[in-house]
């Protein structure tokens, strides 16, 4: 059975319902998902690169990690079960670091897919062990990439075209390099 999402009204509140992602994604209707940045002890951000076969945005990078909220969860919840079929790694909701809430509005794959969101962004900071030991989801993940800050400006400014667009994590990534 296909999973199922909790529906949300433009201003972000509840509708009642729910219905399956297919549904979600042709009809445009609003959900919630989380975005997870991941960090080593060095400092570096981890991106990952979307799998070939993923039908949006297809080998780019992208955040660390992210995931469509079920029906009935929360965010933490989500955040825990992304970074284990995403990367691998068993964490618990107090690793997390909550960072704000978000909207999205972005319209795929020539007309037919749409994707409006809500999402919950985290931090996380990865042990060097785990970082050096992630396991990529077949059909979600080929790689992953490790760059500090400085380094995703300077390639996301040269070239934007390699990566999914998060312009408000990308801004919030720069207003780091900045501390």
């Amino acid at each position: 059975m296909e999973e199922q999402i909790d529906i949300l009204n433009p201003d972000g509140s509840p509708t009642g319902y729910s219905c399956g992602r297919t549904e979600v994604h042709a009809k445009g209707l609003w959900h919630r998902t989380v975005h997870i940045w991941a960090f080593d002890g060095k400092g570096r951000v981890l991106f990952q690169l979307r799998s070939h076969l993923k039908e949006n945005n297809p080998n780019l990078l992208d955040t660390s990690c992210a995931g469509h909220i079920s029906a009935g969860d929360g965010s933490q919840n989500a955040a825990i079960r992304e970074l284990g079929e995403e990367l691998g790694l068993t964490k618990k909701k107090e690793d997390l670091e909550y960072l704000f809430e978000s909207t999205h509005e972005s319209v795929l794959n020539g007309g037919t897919y749409f994707d409006n969101e809500y999402y919950d962004v985290y931090k996380i900071t990865l042990a060097d062990e785990e970082a050096a030991h992630l396991v990529p989801q077949p059909g979600e993940v080929d790689d992953f990439v490790w760059m500090t800050v400085g380094e995703f400006l300077e390639l996301h400014g040269a070239h934007p075209e390699r990566f999914v667009s998060h312009p408000k994590d990308y801004n919030w990534l720069a207003s780091i390099a900045k501390l």
